[in-house]
């Protein structure tokens, strides 16, 4: 285990919330942040799609720079989603995100928010 265990959820939306993360998008961007979260040597505990927003929680080390990552997560992702062929309703995210520290003591309540978001948001859930 690691001597420092630093864990943030992070949270941000599409532009006015509007549904732009569908079935094809989800897929590309699950496998677009496991990537980003390697060549940043930072590790993904739960990620969580629904079609107007992200949850992610990571675990970084105590000096990482959180608005490099969340830089590389949305802007890296807009840009890229976008281009992709099965990726018919475009993604722009909105300007603000949420980064909460969470307890290493505390960690299944965010892991087990995170993972219920489709039975809380049913309306924006994604099929899978």
């Amino acid at each position: 285990m690691p001597a420092h265990r630093i864990y943030i959820h992070l949270t941000w939306s599409t532009l006015a919330r509007r549904p732009m993360i569908d079935v094809p998008t989800r897929a590309f961007l699950d496998e677009f942040f496991r990537r980003i979260a390697i060549q940043e040597r930072v590790t993904i505990m739960a990620l969580g799609f629904l079609r107007t927003h992200v949850h992610l929680l990571v675990r970084t080390a105590p000096r990482y720079d959180l608005p490099r990552l969340v830089q590389l997560l949305k802007g890296g992702s807009s840009y890229a989603a976008s281009r992709q062929p099965a990726n018919v309703l475009g993604l722009r995210w909105n300007r603000e995100y949420s980064a909460t520290s969470v307890s290493p003591r505390l960690l299944r309540e965010p892991v087990t928010y995170i993972q219920s978001q489709s039975s809380r948001h049913p309306s924006e859930a994604i099929p899978p």
